[in-house]
């Protein structure tokens, strides 16, 4: 593999047959700045810190620590440009993940998939099971937690039917009273329910 021109830089050339001189690091700034030495006076403070101190802290403590917590400890040892948004930038460069130890069974995904285990793969008011969505019980914005005991799976018909309020359920009580409501209506409509 070729070793990029730049001097002092240790990386290497990002394919074996290439027409670049310079690793990804430095073609990123040819593109940013037009040049591959770091921008005076950038926002991306980071690039010019130590890459040794700062990547060890930043790998030793992402496991434990929040972007927003590294860069205030960073800025505490005197390294003024840290931000969360660098830490961010930096962590992400180094492959290292975003989530704590024991934070990454809060992933959205991860979350999804329990509550569709736990409540089957039907929707919990109409019985449909082609395709389904989960849906907040008590939403976000009204402090409902991103947990399973908050998620409830559904239909996108009936998932809309909630979202725009035709349908209303406030807590995982008030499922079994909602089907019925569903169930009554569809039994009306087509009859042979």
């Amino acid at each position: 593999m070729k070793k990029c021109v730049f001097p002092d830089c240790k990386n290497n050339v990002q394919y074996k047959n290439t027409k670049h001189k310079y690793c990804v690091m430095h073609i990123a700034r040819i593109r940013r700045n037009g040049y591959p030495e770091s921008k005076k006076n950038a926002w991306q403070s980071l690039e010019k810190l130590p890459h040794k101190i700062v990547d060890d802290f930043i790998l030793k403590n992402c496991k434990e620590m929040l972007d927003v917590e590294i860069a205030a400890k960073l800025r505490g040892m005197g390294f003024k440009g840290a931000a969360r948004y660098n830490v961010g930038y930096r962590r992400r460069k180094l492959g290292s993940r975003k989530y704590l130890r024991g934070e990454i069974q809060k992933h959205k995904a991860w979350v999804r998939a329990q509550a569709i285990k736990r409540y089957g793969k039907v929707c919990e008011l109409c019985g449909y099971n082609m395709t389904i969505d989960t849906h907040h019980v008590t939403p976000k914005y009204q402090g409902g937690q991103h947990e399973i005991e908050n998620l409830m799976v559904v239909c996108p018909n009936c998932h809309g039917l909630i979202t725009r309020r035709y349908l209303i359920v406030k807590d995982r009580k008030e499922i079994p009273k909602a089907r019925r409501k569903i169930l009554k209506k569809l039994k009306s409509f087509y009859g042979f329910l």
